[in-house]
């Protein structure tokens, strides 16, 4: 299950459809709350010092604008029997920035698979903003990720094939097999490597780090998998907890393997979107029972074309009932789908026009669903398979065969209602690509040999007294707002939920209103605060303007309305053409990667960059 996409928040972050706030904070070199610090070599002119002792570690500058330094601990494989070879964990220390450092953050990235290190810049830093003058920040990038003794397979990686097929399982259960013959036991034959990369293990390699660094507590924030991970660390180190935010979370002891909240809560997300924006409000009914003709119009026959792809530039893209599937997952965290996605099925199925739907679907497959053949440092797959077929539940038992957990799976299937994920069979449903829900891909997982439950006591979890912020957005179908009674349930602490209108998955990192991180800010700056802190910004965050109409044609515009005087219709349609056409240029902003973009059937439009710029009224593809 993947709870997470460091990309597509970052395209939402730097998107000007949103008024960014400004947030600058100067680097220096300070010393460390709670912890002994010292330089190792003097300032120079040029800035802070090459090297600085933090706790029992010296550090390597790895940054001066603003101050960062990097270190290394090695720490044991295998927890549990610490005889076995070390692996390396790296992290990066930035030094509050107004020489009196009140505590120290620790942001966790999600996933699994992602590392944290690589979100500071775009994420975390923005999301902390002022507090970092005061606060130190530690990113610690989990064992398996990043820097960190980073899981490689590149027949994973790499892979190419249907991401919901038997054959991902097989390639997935040999790279496990692979790290199961990675590093030699002590006394002869080789360490179960397998077993070893979940969050168990993580959750102690992390306190190690807190504690060679001599920091007493953090202020701990998770943002999906990460806020998952944050539950399991707070529950093995609550010592070593100040505060902890939860951003997008889930159950960590009693989660559905099927997912199911996913599918129940989209109707109404769908239906809501379209239901605020009058546009597409007009086209009458409701959003969802138009998306479930849709797939069943794509069951029966897919479709393909060209279309401008994630540059601009023209690609070839089919889509069936499974790329649906995946489409309507992904708008968990990603707006454009929920405002186009309506208009792109209408477009298709009543005026035969493809064309919107497959560049949607040609964005969603360059933005949300960029796992297999990215950078091993950007996003790990082995590391996300190791997490989920081991700490996540199955829907067999995991000490079974191959061949056993298959009939098993089968059996399951046999027993849900047929209408359990409809519009889609469960087939169609579980066919998905993997790294979203992981249903097949662990078939082959080996057995596992080494114990290591996420949360070993029962609940709830954290002390009474841990403050414990719990944040959400309203339309995240992947962890729903349904969902997060069960998860207070089971956390226990001082907890608080805040829902944030219109928002999607992550609403603290990459957020483009500055709604979510100023809570963050002031919950971490003052943790008992917490039940009467100021959340009134979170119902306040405006609505996705859902896409009306995608126009084939001139002809086929409703023109605008005048409030007074005369104008010719087909002056009035030629405006309305083009306010559409602007808009579907700006929204296009967030999906391109370069300055030039086509309209859906090739017609040119540039990347606004002026005040006074036109775009054409050529498009075929006015929304």
């Amino acid at each position: 299950m993947i709870r997470n996409r460091p990309g597509q928040r970052a395209l939402r972050y730097l998107s000007p459809i949103f008024v960014l706030p400004c947030l600058l904070v100067a680097a220096g070199l300070v010393p460390v709350s709670g912890a002994t610090v010292a330089a190792a070599a003097a300032r120079s002119p040029a800035g802070p010092p090459a090297s600085l002792r933090v706790g029992s570690q010296v550090l390597t500058r790895c940054a001066t604008s603003p101050a960062s330094y990097c270190g290394t601990l090695r720490v044991p494989l295998d927890w549990q029997n610490t005889s076995d070879p070390d692996i390396s964990v790296c992290y990066r220390w930035y030094p509050a920035t107004d020489g009196h450092p009140e505590g120290t953050v620790l942001p966790v990235e999600g996933g699994p698979g992602y590392p944290s290190i690589l979100s500071v810049a775009q994420g975390y830093r923005p999301m902390y903003g002022p507090l970092l003058r005061h606060f130190n920040m530690l990113a610690i990038d989990l064992r398996g990720t990043g820097c960190s003794t980073v899981l490689d397979c590149p027949a994973l990686q790499d892979y190419s094939g249907p991401p919901g097929s038997l054959t991902l399982a097989a390639i997935t259960g040999t790279c496990a097999d692979a790290l199961n013959k990675r590093w030699r036991a002590p006394g002869g034959g080789y360490v179960h490597a397998s077993d070893l990369f979940t969050s168990a293990p993580a959750a102690a390699d992390v306190a190690a780090v807190i504690r060679a660094l001599g920091v007493p507590r953090v202020d701990l924030y998770g943002d999906s998998y990460g806020s998952w991970f944050a539950q399991v660390f707070a529950a093995r180190y609550p010592a070593l907890i100040r505060s902890l935010t939860l951003d997008s979370t889930y159950q960590v002891q009693g989660l559905d393997p099927w997912y199911r909240s996913t599918i129940a809560t989209m109707p109404g997300d769908f239906d809501m979107v379209c239901a605020q924006t009058p546009a597409c409000a007009a086209a009458g009914g409701t959003s969802w029972p138009r998306i479930e003709a849709l797939a069943h119009a794509l069951a029966s026959a897919p479709v393909s074309g060209t279309v401008p792809g994630p540059d601009g530039s023209p690609v070839h893209v089919s889509m069936g009932v499974v790329g649906l599937v995946n489409l309507v997952s992904d708008s968990a965290e990603d707006p454009a789908i929920y405002a186009a996605l309506d208009a792109a099925a209408r477009a298709l199925l009543d005026g035969h026009q493809a064309a919107p739907l497959l560049r949607l679907y040609a964005s969603r497959l360059a933005i949300d669903e960029a796992y297999f053949g990215v950078p091993v440092d950007t996003y790990s797959v082995e590391l996300y398979m190791a997490v989920s077929c081991l700490d996540y539940p199955q829907l067999y038992p995991m000490s079974a065969s191959p061949q056993a957990r298959l009939t098993d799976l089968k059996a399951d299937e046999a027993t849900l209602p047929a209408n359990t994920f409809a519009p889609f069979t469960t087939a169609q449903w579980l066919a998905m690509d993997q790294n979203t829900e992981n249903y097949t891909a662990c078939l082959d997982w080996p057995r596992p040999a080494i114990a290591q439950p996420p949360i070993p006591q029962p609940p709830p979890f954290l002390p009474s007294r841990m403050p414990v912020l719990i944040l959400g957005g309203s339309l995240d179908t992947w962890t729903p707002p349904a969902g997060v009674p069960e998860v207070q349930a089971e956390i226990g602490g001082d907890n608080r939920f805040v829902e944030f209108a219109n928002e999607t998955h992550v609403v603290g990192e990459g957020d483009p209103y500055g709604c979510a991180s100023s809570i963050i800010q002031a919950f971490v700056t003052d943790p008992a605060a917490l039940p009467g802190l100021n959340v009134s910004c979170a119902a306040a965050v405006p609505s996705i303007r859902a896409v009306g109409a995608f126009a084939s044609s001139l002809s086929t515009v409703t023109p605008l309305r005048l409030r007074s005087g005369s104008i010719s219709a087909a002056t009035l349609k030629l405006a309305a053409a083009s306010v559409l056409t602007a808009g579907d240029a700006w929204s296009r902003y967030v999906s391109i990667a370069g300055t030039h973009d086509t309209g859906c059937t090739a017609a040119p439009s540039r990347r606004p960059a002026a005040r006074n710029s036109r775009w054409p009224v050529t498009s075929s593809c006015r929304g």
